[in-house]
This record gives C-alpha cells, structure tokens and sequence, in this order.
C-alpha cells in the first residue's frame, strides 16, 4: 500500500508541531558553509503536501516540488495556489526521476530517503538524483536512524484522540532488517460528521555512515559532510537524526 493515500488530508494536522522555516534557516547555513549559490532551481524531494517547499518560494528562490504520492501533490498543488506561490509540483518515484531541468541543490527531509528499503532502491534513487543536479550540484538530506526510536521487536500500541479524529498505531522493530515497521488506523471525521476509517503500513530501514559511502562512490558522489541535526558538527553517537551534505562528482 503506497503511504499517505488515506493520511494525505490529515498529514498537515498531525505534522502542526513541524518549523519549516526553521528547517529552511538551517539549509541555508549549510547553504553558506560550501557556498552552494542555488541561483538556477532548489529541487524539494518527499515534498509532501508543499510544507518544506514553501519557505523556498517565500524567500526569493526558484523551487520544484516531487512525491510519490498523487494525494500530497494534489494539496500541495492546491496550497500554492491558495498562496499565489508560482512552484511546479511533479508526481514521480525517486527511482525513476526523470525531470526536464537540471536544479542548483536538492533537498530532502523528514526522513523520505528512509522509505527506500533496499540498498539497490537507494543505489537507483541517488543515480536518478544525480541526473536531477548540475554538474557540481549538491545534494542536502537527512537519515532517521530509525533503531535508535524508543521501540522494541515486539509491537507496541499507541493512540491520539482528539475531536474528529482517532489515531491508533502499533510499531516494531526489525534489527536484522534494520526496519521500523508502523501500522496505522485513523477514524476521521468528514463532512456531514460520519467517520472514515483509513489504514496503511509505514516502513523505513535505517542506513548507517557505512552503508551509504560504498552507495555514493558507486553513483558518482562526493560526501562532503555528516551532521547531527540542526549543527554543523559531527553526529554524536545517540543522535536519530542525521545530515549529509554531497556533492556530484563528474
């Protein structure tokens, strides 16, 4: 079941608590330490419903939009419409991206690299990303290390009711796999108050420092840095959540 068919409408709701201009103050640091110009396009990737692409647009810069899901580029579309934000979303996999332009930087966030549960998916991911980038062109991600969430092998349950809406959860983890599996079911209330029931199964493997350098050097990649979130310093070993900074190498 592809993610966020059902959740798409409520992923803004259930994501209130997310600064995206903070995270776009913090790509604009690291903008500035490797004098990375994007004076040609920004390129979101996992754009999701346009959150992460917006800032960019706000603040002066070109920026293009991609997801995998019709539902989120469909109100992402919309969002920017309602804002007079003049972006181009494009629906595509990042395995098979294939865009009419070339951008200055991509971006991706919020753990999207994370779906990719195979190093081949990844390996197709990042040579298609780097068909997506100029030569020289940079690319800025993060990695959720998805072993090091407060969860164990056997599943957990969890749940959030508010008014319109029941969220109950149940999630493991995979050490072998590296896989943090979710499971999810919403009731949400739509108009004329009936409810929606909405199912889906959420996956995301962890890749380490290690298992990515072989990836790069095989795509033509060049990393240029490793961070822990929102620094400019070397991830320490608790952290869940962590940057790269690449470069493509022609």
């Amino acid at each position: 079941m592809q993610p966020y068919r059902g959740l798409a409408d409520i992923y803004d709701y259930l994501l209130a608590g997310v600064d995206y201009e903070e995270w776009a103050d913090y790509l604009e640091q690291i903008f500035g330490y490797f004098r990375i110009k994007p004076c040609g396009i920004i390129l979101d990737l996992a754009c999701g419903t346009g959150n992460s692409t917006f800032p960019w647009a706000r603040r002066g810069y070109t920026v293009c939009g991609v997801d995998i899901s019709r539902e989120m580029i469909a109100l992402a579309r919309k969002k920017a419409r309602e804002e007079n934000l003049d972006i181009v979303f494009y629906r595509q996999d990042l395995r098979s991206l294939d865009l009419p332009f070339q951008a200055d930087v991509a971006v991706l966030y919020q753990d999207g690299l994370n779906y990719l549960l195979t190093h081949k998916d990844l390996k197709e991911a990042l040579i298609r990303i780097r068909s997506a980038v100029r030569p020289g062109g940079y690319f800025v991600f993060n990695l959720n290390m998805v072993e090091k969430l407060p969860v164990g092998r056997q599943p957990e349950v969890s749940w959030l009711e508010e008014k319109g809406l029941t969220l109950i959860w149940e999630s493991s983890y995979e050490p072998v796999e590296k896989i943090w599996r979710i499971k999810l079911v919403a009731f949400a209330q739509r108009e004329g108050g009936l409810y929606e029931k909405i199912e889906e199964e959420h996956r995301e493997r962890s890749y380490s420092r290690g298992d990515l350098e072989p990836l790069f050097r095989q795509t033509s990649w060049r990393l240029e840095a490793c961070y822990g979130a929102f620094t400019l310093n070397e991830p320490l070993p608790e952290e869940r959540n962590i940057f790269y900074v690449i470069k493509r190498e022609d």
